[in-house]
């Protein structure tokens, strides 16, 4: 087995690792920006998860096209390649580093998920509170003016003219 590829390898599962740890700790940054409502902040949070989005990307496409030359080494077809039949294939010393570098994904990845799930769940609730308030503004209530009939008729007045 070629150690060259499989050193590169750990080192594309290192940088995404590493990569993945800062979208967390961006996703982290990110909530206490969206309690505080700090709007521009959060602007700049989303443009450089989206940088990290993109260096991922690439990071992926070197990850597939390596994961590939392996899987002919190995003749099996790329898509049958998985780490677990890489590192039954490797050194031990090899394996190990290989592993090391695998194990920790699962954790960042559920990490990820649940800050993101909250981070939802806070701008969701801002955004009722946002129409909540909105209604309120709009609607204050009825006018008190006669009609034709000398009836009083319930027209609303609102706050804000607005047209949409």
């Amino acid at each position: 087995m070629d150690t060259v590829m499989i050193d590169k390898l750990i080192e594309i599962l290192n940088k995404e690792v590493a990569v993945y740890e800062g979208v967390l700790k961006l996703a982290k940054n990110k909530t206490d920006v969206i309690i505080a409502g700090k709007v521009s902040e959060l602007e700049g949070i989303t443009k450089l998860e989206q940088s990290s989005i993109i260096t991922l990307s690439k990071l992926e496409e070197e990850r597939e096209v390596l994961v590939g030359q392996l899987a002919t080494e190995l003749n099996i077809e790329p898509s049958e390649l998985t780490l677990k039949i890489l590192i039954k294939q490797l050194a031990k010393e090899q394996s190990k580093k290989l592993k090391s570098s695998i194990d920790v994904l699962p954790k960042i990845f559920n990490d990820l998920r649940n800050v993101n799930d909250l981070n939802s769940k806070l701008i969701r609730s801002s955004l009722d509170y946002i129409d909540f308030s909105m209604n309120v503004l709009t609607s204050t209530g009825s006018t008190g003016n006669y009609g034709v009939s000398g009836q009083s008729e319930d027209s609303k007045k609102n706050f804000f003219d607005l047209k949409l």
